[in-house]
């Protein structure tokens, strides 16, 4: 009945507009312009079909999941070896400038552990990395074991950052425990995070519930209310126990971060099991986690994953650029400021150098003088990180311990790796 009445209102539309055509043709137009004008009407006419936007509707809805995790503080990659020269807070802005160009619906999360151990620097660069953190306009970011280093007041004055945490109870601190986005396309995405009790002793302040309970009450509060099409699960734990959230009813994704040191090899390779998916953030920020998801409208989930390297092919952006160079000039003063302590508690050296190990072996000694090994200090002048205590450590011989290089003026003798550092 209702494809009869839809003909039979094209037909009297058509009938009319012949009937129109017909009458004035002859004084109006030829019959080239004539037909033109009725192929206009008639797409004007199919563009009102009521089925139209039914149809539009019915396709598969799709937002991208872009993630981090275990940053450990990485501002920028060391450089020293092209492997190792990924990532970095000036390519990972510049990358999500680019991704949120292309791609309207983008949930962007951080699985947590931003620090490592606390000093003095390590402050620094806890404060650079929450500035970056605030612009890049994350929209849900996890706490870690690591991230309480400094105490939750450092992490409670950076409001504009998102903080989660489901079963994780502080002092005076109090990160939102689940959160949902509704995207532009009308999908609605619930985000909530539990972290791994084990993995928080030595930490004071805090009270940590069951993870698992705590995930299967915020999933069950929030299918109630909120209704939302996709649940993440933003995981804070070892890999093998995060896993066990894939058999977890109401999760879609889960999304894991943590390792033990910054040298681990991390397995990132991502696991499906009965509709779910489950992926692992990347050390330091070398790659970013991409993850698209289409929901049909039935609700059927598919996953598409993705890691994209921060490599010399990412540019840098130039916001990040001028907060790193702020970032640098206060660890050089920092150095300078620092000086004298050293110079006192290093009075006596207790390393031979290499002008001495010369003399013995001359033909070794130009052999590493030609190395990487006996070039490692100008490599950091011609980055302008000849002051910078990270990188001494490992571009001269016994930097910050007692007898060891102090400056280039004080102690040009231990610059380089030499034998005795080895």
């Amino acid at each position: 009945m209702h494809m009869n009445f839809r003909f039979t209102h094209w037909h009297k539309i058509t009938t009319s507009f012949s009937l129109y055509i017909n009458g004035f043709s002859k004084y109006l137009m030829p019959m080239k312009q004539m037909l033109l004008i009725f192929m206009i009407f008639i797409a004007g006419c199919l563009s009102l079909d009521p089925g139209a936007t039914s149809r539009a509707e019915s396709r598969a809805r799709e937002i991208l999941i872009v993630y981090t995790g275990n940053l450990l503080a990485e501002l920028k990659p060391c450089g020293c070896s092209k492997e190792e020269d990924q990532g970095g807070i000036e390519r990972r802005m510049q990358y999500l400038k680019d991704t949120r160009k292309k791609h309207p619906h983008i949930l962007l999360v951080d699985t947590g552990d931003h620090f490592k151990e606390p000093t003095r620097q390590g402050k620094l660069k806890a404060e650079t990395l929450l500035t970056a953190t605030e612009q890049m306009e994350y929209d849900a970011v996890a706490l870690g074991d690591r991230d309480l280093v400094y105490g939750s007041e450092f992490l409670k004055t950076r409001t504009q950052i998102p903080w989660i945490a489901g079963n994780l109870m502080i002092d005076h601190f109090e990160p939102a425990r689940s959160q949902v986005k509704i995207f532009a396309n009308g999908l609605k995405v619930g985000i909530l995070a539990v972290v791994d009790p084990g993995l928080f002793h030595g930490h004071i302040g805090l009270s940590i519930e069951d993870p698992k309970q705590t995930a299967l009450n915020l999933i069950t509060r929030m299918r109630e209310t909120k209704k939302p099409d996709l649940i993440v699960l933003l995981t804070h734990a070892k890999r093998e126990s995060a896993l066990d959230y894939l058999n977890m009813e109401g999760v879609d994704i889960v999304i894991n971060g943590h390792i033990d040191t910054e040298s681990d090899a991390v397995d990132m390779t991502p696991v499906r099991k009965d509709g779910r998916l489950f992926v692992q953030s990347s050390p330091r920020g070398q790659k970013m986690g991409e993850l698209r998801v289409q929901i049909d409208p039935d609700g059927n989930k598919s996953f598409k994953h993705n890691l994209v390297k921060l490599d010399s092919s990412v540019k840098f952006d130039s916001e990040m650029v001028k907060l790193y160079e702020q970032y640098n000039e206060k660890v050089e003063a920092m150095f300078f400021e620092t000086l004298a302590g050293r110079r006192n508690r290093s009075k006596q050296s207790i390393y031979a150098g290499e002008i001495v190990c010369k003399t013995c072996h001359p033909a070794e000694h130009t052999v590493w003088s030609g190395s990487h090994h006996g070039r490692a200090y100008n490599t950091l002048r011609k980055i302008n990180k000849a002051f910078d205590p990270e990188c001494l450590v490992c571009h001269v011989v016994g930097f910050d311990l007692p007898g060891g290089f102090i400056s280039e003026l004080d102690t040009p003798g231990l610059k380089n790796v030499q034998c005795e550092i080895c």
